[in-house]
């Protein structure tokens, strides 16, 4: 494969006469058949990294991705560029799963996304080695590390299947890797002559400014009003964001919050009314931005300071995607120092009440001790925690270590739509619709609505069924679900609430394993990334942009000139009077826009370079503006 080959393949299927940096390097290490990690920041394109190389090889790209909207987002983008792709992922019929693998087998998919709990199912190893696997693509690859931020222990089985796929390269991906959580990755995934590609996390478009501030939302909508273009506001709770987005929509600014509680409709609407710009501003909790490569955001905003800097380094990474200047404010006052203090005492709960939590959670299902493998059920926490006297908060906490021990998956909600597939042949169809008269109408509406139905699963809108039949809702999923007893079609209801699914047999709680040395290892991981956060909201002594950068390794960054810390350094440094003379002046000649040269040689001063100063100071304070074409002009 050659290098003309894999520009062909970019520019054919994604329009792009060239690769971003580092792309082409880890595209042809890949085809070069070597193991390799990739460490891109949040808009770097990591996805291209085994997209592209999954079209030049000849076999199927197997996917492992941790969060269904985020496979559905990419499986629906490589659809619409004409690009064969499917996903697999919880809540899916074994026979449905069965039958994506067996189009698999059949070489009529290129890219097939597997969330981890699934790949080493016994359905999934049956069929590996008949899918003719090429590349084996791990999304997200900090989750197989403790010592990341998102660990999910289902990830650590990846290298399980390995040995199956033994001339198979692996590509991994993480946007936010901490060296240790780099080395980590390598080991887990038995990399062999492993090559890691490391962009520098450096965003020089952005400027990284905390604002010690007790009046929070009243400064959100003065940023909103100094800063225009899109916007994003986080909030830690979904009460919160309700509460501020109604203030900003007071106060003139168009905003809507976001949560996962929501329902899947209304959160479509909203993100897609932002992406569109019909919607300046989006507030919401951490539910939003995974997998939305929205370029045009200018500012982001955090009201709280997030436990981990991994988790603000990439929700701050979502501004200035297109490479334009862009402000990323943490609003953060030193009471809230006390309240993460509480809030990370109770993120540990006692291995007591984790027991009583999971022997509860059996019990809210009926499930007996020693069955419940690999079942899904939709999960509601408010439900769970008043049924069995819980605090919220502490039966989530005991929830996900139960998680990170491998017992069970959460699954944040993700909307599925229903599908429907015709599992019996035309004959059989045919024979039945004669000796059923009262159902055969309902069947010629569904072979006449949807087409493919007899080939392959479909998604179908029972709302529109109904509509056209003149019935509810509840007779048509009754028509489709006797329509299944009579197994002539196989029918996956719609899902919209998050889910559990039990990894292993319900255990009898004493028999769940939780090591105490384990716990305390977590605790202290947690302890040192709290910590670090801390450090980089209160610190008055250092580069906003060189504390995030050494806390990814990156210890010889430069000071980025525009954080907080670096103006109250340029503007210690420009003499008060000076600034006072040559603010008016610069005020004066910039009625009319120039550019910076024509500007400084302008002013009456001898002293050009200290006039060169004071201009890029208040283009930094944003008093002075620099458009795309670099002409200047006084901001009004």
């Amino acid at each position: 494969m050659n290098h003309a080959d894999i520009h062909e393949i970019l520019l054919n299927n994604w329009g792009y006469s060239q690769f971003r940096p580092l792309q082409e390097e880890i595209v042809l290490s890949v085809l070069n058949g070597t193991d390799t990690l990739a460490l891109l920041p949040t808009g770097g394109g990591k996805s291209l990294c085994f997209q592209v190389p999954g079209m030049a090889l000849p076999g199927l790209c197997l996917v492992i991705s941790p969060l269904i909207a985020l496979m559905k987002d990419q499986v629906i983008n490589l659809q619409k560029r004409g690009i064969k792709a499917t996903a697999i992922f919880t809540g899916m019929s074994a026979r449905e799963i069965d039958f994506t693998l067996e189009q698999c087998a059949a070489g009529k998919y290129k890219f097939l996304y597997v969330s981890p709990e699934r790949l080493t199912t016994k359905i999934m190893l049956a069929r590996l080695e008949r899918l003719n696997v090429s590349l084996l693509a791990i999304d997200e690859a900090h989750c197989i590390s403790q010592w990341g931020h998102d660990f999910r222990p289902e990830y650590r089985r990846i290298a399980e299947i390995r040995p199956r796929l033994s001339k198979v390269p692996v590509i991994a991906l993480t946007a936010t890797a901490t060296p240790r959580v780099v080395t980590d990755i390598q080991e887990q995934l038995a990399f062999k002559k492993g090559q890691v590609f490391q962009k520098s996390f450096v965003r020089s478009n952005l400027a990284y400014r905390v604002l010690y501030e007790e009046n929070k939302y009243g400064q959100v909508i003065s940023l909103l009003k100094e800063i225009p273009g899109s916007a994003v506001v986080y909030a830690n709770s979904r009460k919160k964001t309700q509460l501020v987005a109604d203030l900003l929509v007071r106060n003139g600014i168009q905003a809507s919050f976001y949560h996962a509680g929501l329902t899947p409709a209304e959160r479509d609407n909203r993100q897609q009314a932002w992406i569109r710009n019909q919607l300046r501003v989006v507030v919401c909790t951490n539910a939003f931005g995974m997998g939305i490569d929205k370029p045009d955001v200018r500012l982001v905003v955090h009201t709280e300071l997030p436990d981990n800097l991994e988790a603000y380094f990439q929700e701050a990474g979502r501004a200035g995607r297109d490479e334009k200047a862009a402000w990323c404010y943490l609003l953060y006052h030193p009471s809230d120092r006390p309240e993460l203090e509480r809030l990370f005492e109770m993120s540990f709960p006692s291995l007591e009440t984790i027991r009583n939590v999971y022997k509860a959670l059996g019990n809210f299902y009926q499930l007996a001790v020693g069955s419940g493998k690999y079942q899904s059920f939709p999960f509601e926490l408010t439900e769970f925690s008043e049924r069995f006297a819980f605090k919220s908060y502490e039966a989530y906490q005991a929830l996900r270590f139960i998680h990170q021990a491998g017992f069970i998956l959460l699954n944040d909600a993700a909307f599925a739509p229903a599908k429907l597939h015709f599992i019996a042949d035309a004959v059989t169809v045919y024979d039945f619709r004669l000796r059923h008269k009262d159902l055969d109408p309902f069947i010629e509406l569904l072979l006449r609505t949807y087409s493919g139905i007899m080939d392959q699963y479909v998604k179908i809108d029972e709302y529109q069924l109904s509509r056209k039949i003149k019935l509810s809702m509840d007779q048509i999923r009754s028509l489709l679900l006797k329509l299944q007893q009579f197994e002539l079609v196989d029918y996956v209801p719609r899902t919209d609430k998050p889910t559990i699914t039990f990894l292993e047999e319900r255990l009898a709680e004493e028999h769940l394993l939780l090591p105490p040395e384990k716990y305390e290892l977590l605790k202290n991981d947690r302890r040192e990334k709290l910590d670090a956060a801390l450090h980089y909201a209160g610190t008055t002594t250092q580069c906003r942009s060189q504390v995030l950068m050494a806390y990814f390794g990156e210890t010889e960054s430069k000071s980025c000139g525009q954080c907080d810390y670096c103006l109250q350094l340029h503007q210690d440094s420009i003499d008060p009077e000076t600034l006072a003379m040559l603010k008016p002046l610069l005020q004066e000649k910039l009625v009319n826009p120039m550019k910076l040269n024509v500007l400084v040689d302008s002013i009456a001063y001898d002293n050009k370079k200290v006039v060169l100063e004071v201009v890029r100071w208040l283009i930094e304070q944003d008093v002075i503006r620099q458009s795309e074409k670099e002409m200047l002009s006084w901001a009004s």
